[in-house]
């Protein structure tokens, strides 16, 4: 047996851990996925399909003399789902034991983590209950030693979220034919990391445009996110937004799904070894696979 038999995925919910003074624990719900290993006593049940794309509200422009609307964009609403699992007992613990420790995991006022893991990677969202698990095929779980469970859940971010993809770069070398990828499906602007000295030309996305900053001085440290959801951050000085002049990057630029950012056009002038950046791109999907 594969790692991913018949290219099927492995599900994995992980608790919250410290933040919530519980222990670091991760429930893996895919059976295929346990050979040569015991189970933790909870696997997904079939019935999983309502996690695949997030609700929306259309935002409409409307007048009192004018047919129908003029279309202003769409707001994604949180994403909500049910996930179908079976708790069941295993050797050596009472299922009543494998429910104190996952139900423990999942809650109102902490978010969980859900892992899907395919062969096209992993992708993850943070969620919290939404509402009382409900408990499908009513039985006696100790005379029957399992009971099923479908649970609400609630993700705050409506997208699933995959391991950042990094383009680290010292002064000197060469960025011909050097790239940035973007594996999610949505559109990303990147978060960047420059170290001075020197003034650097940033590539802004996909454009053939740069934005110049100032002169960064010796062990200068700024972080950039290019989407102006943060303001710039300098160890050095207090007001690197004003410094860039109005320069700013832009959202239309912004590096579609599944496509490379070209590194090409990124420069230091006046740096030295020491300089150096850091482009990051957290990938963004509307689905897990």
């Amino acid at each position: 047996m594969t790692f991913f038999p018949e290219g099927t995925a492995n599900v994995v919910i992980a608790g919250p851990g410290a933040v919530a003074d519980l222990p670091e624990r991760a429930w893996y719900l895919s059976e295929h996925h346990l050979v040569g290993r015991e189970s933790g006593g909870v696997v997904l049940a079939s019935g999983w399909a309502d996690y695949v794309e997030p609700e929306a509200k259309h935002q409409w422009f409307e007048t009192a003399r004018g047919d129908g609307a003029i279309w202003l964009g769409a707001v994604i609403e949180p994403r909500r789902f049910k996930i179908p699992v079976y708790v069941h007992k295993i050797h050596g613990s009472h299922i009543h034991k494998v429910e104190d420790g996952f139900w423990s995991d999942i809650w109102y006022e902490f978010q969980s983590r859900l892992y899907v893991n395919s062969p096209r990677g992993v992708k993850y969202c943070d969620f919290r209950l939404d509402a009382a698990p409900s408990v499908e095929h009513e039985s006696d779980p100790v005379f029957e030693g399992f009971q099923p469970y479908l649970i609400p859940v609630v993700v705050e971010k409506a997208w699933w979220f995959g391991l950042p993809e990094e383009f680290s770069w010292v002064n000197g070398q060469p960025v011909t034919k050097k790239t940035l990828y973007n594996s999610g499906d949505r559109k990303a602007m990147p978060v960047i990391t420059i170290k001075g000295p020197g003034v650097f030309q940033l590539p802004d996305g996909v454009s053939d445009k740069v934005v110049t900053t100032p002169n960064l001085k010796v062990g200068e440290v700024v972080v950039i996110h290019t989407d102006m959801s943060v303001r710039p951050k300098s160890n050095m000085r207090t007001n690197f937004y004003g410094d860039l002049g109005g320069q700013r990057f832009l959202k239309d630029n912004a590096v579609p799904g599944r496509r490379r950012m070209d590194m090409s056009r990124l420069k230091c002038i006046g740096g030295n070894a020491a300089s150096s950046a850091v482009f990051t791109i957290e990938p963004k999907s509307r689905r897990p696979f």
